[in-house]
């Protein structure tokens, strides 16, 4: 009884921190508060969070850890400079990307990182796999045909074939970039499937970049991931100027009324 009563008073107090700092995280990084500014203080925080100084200051320890603020002395807390914010985070990314959305730059800014890095990936996983790292590639493509209909069935296998992709290059820092970007991944495959007819048409496109590792063909690998991706890039870019123009179109509406 006294182990069980203990671990709970261990684990209020991290899960109101956590609280808290998901929510001065996801304000800071939404422009509530901008780099520089001065974030509401320990007391204000307790009053609004219903939560002890304690705790406060344990969420500002996560935030701090994660780059987006700073402790002065008698001076109080900080936003630092966007490009001290660890963007690659789980959590940041995971606030960025709050209830399914994500803002254009977010985007285009993963976009163009993948643009760099996964077709390196392919080429290194095309010379490095080994039975055991090609499988898991080799079945997710499976789940893509299976699902090719389907844009919410085909979400899953999608992002599975990515990150196998960059565990077979046998590379922890490659690794830890697909579990790192696993929710960004997600929204990508979501937003670029937003139009009649796909995803089919992809399918093909992930199928050269199996063949290509299968065959250890480095070069073969690196050119099929960028047709894949610059296919990718054309259909979120067209998706999310759609939505672009309906919000526009939305908000325009709503000022006549």
């Amino acid at each position: 009884m006294t182990d069980r009563t203990s671990k709970n008073r261990v684990s209020a107090p991290l899960s109101g921190a956590t609280r808290i700092a998901e929510k001065l995280g996801a304000a800071i990084l939404g422009g509530v508060y901008r780099p520089h500014d001065l974030v509401p203080g320990e007391l204000e925080l307790s009053r609004r969070f219903g939560a002890s100084r304690t705790v406060v200051r344990e969420a500002f320890k996560l935030l701090a850890a994660k780059g987006l603020i700073v402790s002065r002395r008698r001076a109080g807390t900080y936003v630092r400079p966007r490009e001290a914010w660890h963007m690659l985070d789980a959590d940041v990314l995971a606030w960025r990307l709050r209830d399914g959305g994500a803002e254009p730059k977010l985007v285009f800014d993963l976009m163009h990182a993948r643009a760099v890095i996964e077709p390196a990936a392919a080429a290194m996983a095309a010379r490095r796999h080994t039975p055991e790292t090609l499988a898991p590639i080799e079945d997710a493509f499976a789940d893509m045909e299976r699902t090719a209909h389907s844009a919410a069935l085909f979400a899953e296998p999608d992002v599975r074939f990515h990150k196998a992709i960059l565990t077979a290059t046998d590379n922890d820092v490659m690794t830890a970039f697909g579990a790192l970007i696993e929710a960004a991944l997600a929204i990508f495959v979501r937003v670029a499937t937003r139009h009649p007819g796909a995803p089919a048409p992809s399918v093909p496109l992930h199928g050269a970049v199996v063949e290509a590792i299968r065959r250890r063909d480095a070069e073969g690998a690196h050119a099929a991931m960028m047709a894949l991706l610059e296919r990718t890039s054309r259909n979120v870019e067209r998706n999310v100027e759609a939505v672009n123009r309906a919000t526009v179109r939305q908000t325009s509406v709503a000022g006549r009324l």
